[in-house]
């Protein structure tokens, strides 16, 4: 099944972008961490903080990891890839918009266009209509509902957040970044990819794996973040917002793995041989 990957072309530009896109954030990453909490005194989002520089690189070992993988015809890898590229563009955005303006910041600007050129590059790369060939015994329409209503709840607890701030400057300012993000990409991409899947379009077999990836991702670098500033004496953040992420985490991981299997059941069902019944009693 792994022999082939279903794809329209290359991939040495994704390739390229990705190792771009992984070396800026181990450069921004190592330098974050360096600095000291002072560097990101004014930000009270646990997304821009030396506990998100740390956790950072979790991602970048994952997109590390599949590209590697993807070269030696994985096909999981090939899946998990864009999600990898796709949770590094998007952790970015918090920093674009609140980290400290320094020339550090062409370092996240170069993080974000080369996590997207390679997302960008991969989109276009993979064979959409193959995938749903190969996953055509996976539960498409459930998982898909499953990634619209993550989506669909993220929204609800933006809106109930934002309601919260309105009014306050000093969170509005200091959420702002984390805002734009979850509005406008993490959130946004997590409903298409889920509503793309649940109607069995070509693209949505590539989108909602790596969509399920980033939830899985959001979760848990969230969480490593928030334990890293809260033992460094940073950003507090409270046990049961950590076990909410972790919880999140959790299911997204799940549903990927439920919705992933499938090619491989069918190749094992395939194999499986079939017993043959033996001769009837009296015959030769």
């Amino acid at each position: 099944m792994e022999k082939s990957l279903p794809l329209r072309h290359g991939l040495g530009h994704a390739t390229a972008a990705s190792l771009v896109a992984a070396a800026a954030v181990v450069l921004a990453s190592g330098y974050g961490l360096m600095s000291g909490a002072g560097r990101y005194a004014q930000s009270q989002s646990v997304l821009v903080s030396q506990g998100a520089d740390a956790a950072n690189l979790i991602a970048v070992l994952l997109v590390v990891v599949t590209v590697g993988m993807a070269w030696r015809r994985s096909l999981t890898a090939l899946l998990l890839w864009p999600g990898g590229l796709f949770y590094l563009a998007y952790a970015y955005v918090p920093y674009l918009v609140g980290a400290p303006f320094t020339p550090l910041l062409l370092v996240d600007v170069v993080a974000f266009l080369a996590a997207a050129y390679g997302l960008t590059a991969l989109a276009t790369a993979i064979d959409g209509t193959a995938l749903r060939g190969l996953f055509s015994g996976a539960p498409a329409r459930a998982v898909g509902m499953v990634l619209t209503v993550i989506g669909a709840l993220a929204y609800a607890g933006l809106v109930a957040t934002a309601i919260g701030a309105f009014g306050t400057s000093t969170t509005e300012a200091a959420w702002r970044g984390h805002w734009v993000a979850d509005w406008i990409l993490g959130t946004p991409a997590l409903i298409t990819g889920g509503v793309l899947l649940w109607a069995k379009r070509p693209f949505g077999y590539a989108a909602a794996p790596a969509m399920l990836l980033v939830s899985a991702l959001g979760g848990a670098v969230f969480a490593v973040a928030a334990v890293v500033d809260n033992l460094a004496g940073g950003i507090r953040t409270d046990l049961s917002v950590v076990v909410v992420h972790l919880v999140i985490s959790a299911v997204s991981l799940a549903v990927l793995a439920w919705f992933i299997v499938a090619p491989h059941r069918a190749v094992t069902k395939v194999r499986r041989p079939r017993p043959h019944p033996g001769p009837a009693p009296g015959t030769a």
